[in-house]
């Protein structure tokens, strides 16, 4: 699936889109593969009893999560462990992963 990324600092706006596909799930929890702007993030993400949590372990990255759809805290919180852009790449994918894994459920 594709979506739109967009990266705003001041007046300054930039977009390109990252595409996300979802490899597997199960309850509380979602394994993904996102791309964007030329960069590979293998996802790991759910939750755990006390909220939710995002692993890219072909980043060395582990960290909390809001909601998924909390793009701006979510956004914010991985910014502080990788580049701004792919932050933004990352925390827009995750908004898309409920619906992908419940559209999968009806097939």
């Amino acid at each position: 699936m594709d979506y739109t990324c967009i990266l705003k600092s001041g007046s300054h706006r930039e977009t390109w889109t990252g595409e996300i596909i979802l490899l597997g799930m199960g309850n509380g929890w979602y394994e993904a593969e996102t791309n964007g702007r030329g960069t590979y993030f293998h996802i790991l993400a759910g939750r755990h009893k006390y909220g939710n949590y995002l692993c890219i372990p072909n980043h060395d990255i582990g960290c909390e999560l809001s909601d998924f759809s909390d793009i701006f805290w979510n956004e914010e919180r991985i910014s502080s462990l990788m580049r701004k852009v792919d932050a933004v790449t990352v925390a827009a994918g995750l908004v898309h992963l409920p619906a992908m894994a419940a559209g999968q459920l009806k097939n």
